[in-house]
C-alpha cells in the first residue's frame, strides 16, 4: 500500500532560485534534516539531474539516489536506487511576484515492511513539512 504527502507554502524567492536549490544535491547536507551526505551524480540524459542522499532515521542510515527531471516550473523526482519500493515526487512552482512563489510538493511512495510498521501518516506529514520548511529557510539565507 502506498503512502503520500502533499504540502504547499509561499517561498520568499522566485521560481528560478527554488529550481536551482532543489537540483543542488551538494547543498542538501547543509540544511535538510537527517541528511548526512549529499552529492550530485553524473547525469545520464539532458534535463535530468541525478543525486545521492544519505539519511539517518531511527539509528539506521538509508542511501537514496534519484533522478530530477525539470520541465518548466516543475521538477519530477523518481528514485533510481534506495529504500523505497517505489518513489515519485513533484515540485510545482508558481510565481506570485518577483520575490515570492507558491510551492506545492506532492509525493507518493511505498515503504518496505520494516519502515511501514512505524511510519504513521502523522509522522510522514511531520517529516514532509520539515523538509518543505528546510528548503524555504535555506532560500532566506
Amino acid at each position: 500500500m502506498s503512502s503520500s504527502f502533499e504540502g504547499s507554502e509561499i517561498f520568499e524567492a522566485p521560481p528560478e532560485r527554488i529550481l536551482a536549490l532543489v537540483n543542488n544535491f551538494e547543498s542538501y547536507k547543509d540544511f535538510l534534516p537527517g541528511c548526512l551526505e549529499s552529492s550530485r551524480l553524473a547525469d545520464d540524459e539532458e534535463g535530468c539531474v541525478m543525486g545521492r542522499l544519505v539519511f539517518s532515521l531511527l539509528n539506521k542510515t538509508y542511501a537514496f539516489e534519484s533522478n530530477n527531471q525539470t520541465n518548466g516550473q516543475e521538477i519530477s523526482i523518481t528514485q533510481s536506487k534506495g529504500p523505497f519500493l517505489d518513489f515519485y515526487a513533484l515540485w510545482t512552482l508558481e510565481a506570485i511576484n518577483e520575490n515570492q512563489s507558491k510551492v506545492e510538493f506532492k509525493t507518493k511512495f511505498t515503504l518496505p515492511f520494516v519502515l511501514k510498521i512505524i511510519a504513521t501518516q502523522s509522522m510522514i506529514d511531520n517529516i514532509g513539512h520539515k523538509f518543505i520548511n528546510a528548503f524555504a529557510n535555506q532560500l532566506l539565507k
